[in-house]
């Protein structure tokens, strides 16, 4: 598109620099002033040619000859690239660009994925089963192209995520998270540690394809690192040992769509000291407690008389709607 666009401007300047040039020559050779010489160099390269006005001198001739051929091949030149350019629906592109940017820019508190291949697609379907805002950055126009075509609602950006203007583009500023999913984990790091420099407070998840990216990308700021490897390996060894746990549990989320587990942290004063019965948790937001963590000890289906403190990780399970309210219940 890029290159279309510049070749159409190209096309126009040139006419716009060859009218002027014979406007100067006319001016100079016929003797004619200035508004006459550039009305008959219009009308000449348009080959309309009225007759009111035509060269006398031979000099005249012979450049009005040399003007109207190229002239003629500049026209054609220029209107074929336009043409070209209409054809293949860049007018339209333009219009879903700008359509697209504006929606990049009322988005907040939304989240950014880098790298839109088969980990990224998993990445961007859950998202919007969640419900949750998103844009979509991919270095490959192809990939997005065919992805936006299949789903219109798709936001999306084509470019490098290392670079600061591409997250920028991504209102990055006020994202609420970042997952780097492309392929080099060089690149992950680099995507990490770009986006904690705009946005301090960004929650980053990156993937690391091999074991010792892991603490390279923690160190760059990611809050979570990840290896699809090792995750799977652990999922399915835990799948062979314990099935009949892991399928009750995939099946009661599978079957409910919005349950969720999610790991929350204690920091209401109000329930520091208080039991769990005391809390009234269950009462008051409806999810269940599965195992609240204090320092390294990991306390599993918790009795009502363990006590709460402020900076006990709590693990929950229910739905989306009694999660949110545990989280803001135990935020105070």
């Amino acid at each position: 598109m890029q290159d279309s666009i510049k070749k159409i401007f190209f096309g126009i300047l040139s006419l716009l620099l060859l009218i002027f040039i014979q406007t100067l020559v006319y001016s100079s050779i016929e003797g004619w002033d200035l508004f006459t010489s550039f009305y008959v160099s219009v009308i000449t390269i348009s080959t309309v040619g009225y007759g009111d006005f035509v060269p006398k001198t031979f000099l005249g001739r012979v450049v009005t000859i040399i003007y109207i051929f190229v002239g003629v091949g500049l026209v054609a030149y220029t209107l074929s690239n336009v043409a070209s350019f209409l054809i293949e629906g860049h007018f339209k592109k333009i219009f879903k660009m700008r359509k697209m940017i504006e929606k990049i820019k009322k988005l907040k508190d939304h989240y950014i994925v880098c790298g839109y291949g088969r980990l990224g697609r998993v990445v961007v379907d859950e998202l919007k089963k969640s419900n949750i805002p998103y844009v979509v950055i991919d270095i490959n126009e192809d990939v997005l192209k065919e992805a936006v075509e299949m789903d219109n609602d798709l936001i999306c950006i084509v470019g490098d995520a290392t670079l600061e203007e591409t997250l920028e583009k991504a209102n990055i500023r006020k994202a609420k998270g970042l997952i780097s999913v492309v392929g080099s984990d060089a690149e992950n790091v680099f995507i990490t540690l770009t986006a904690k420099s705009l946005n301090p407070n960004i929650f980053v998840v990156a993937k690391a394809d091999k074991s010792s990216t892991l603490d390279k990308l923690i160190k760059a700021g990611a809050d979570r690192a990840i290896c699809p490897y090792i995750v799977g390996g652990m999922e399915i060894a835990k799948i062979a040992i314990n099935p009949e746990i892991l399928e009750f549990i995939h099946s009661l989320v599978a079957n409910e769509e919005d349950m969720e587990v999610r790991r929350l942290t204690i920091k209401n004063e109000a329930l520091d000291g208080k039991t769990l019965r005391e809390s009234k948790i269950r009462e008051k937001t409806g999810a269940t407690i599965l195992a609240i963590k204090k320092g390294n000890k990991m306390i599993t289906s918790p009795p009502p008389e363990v006590k709460l403190n402020v900076g006990d990780v709590v693990y929950a399970f229910g739905k989306r709607e009694q999660l949110e309210k545990l989280s803001k219940y135990l935020e105070g």
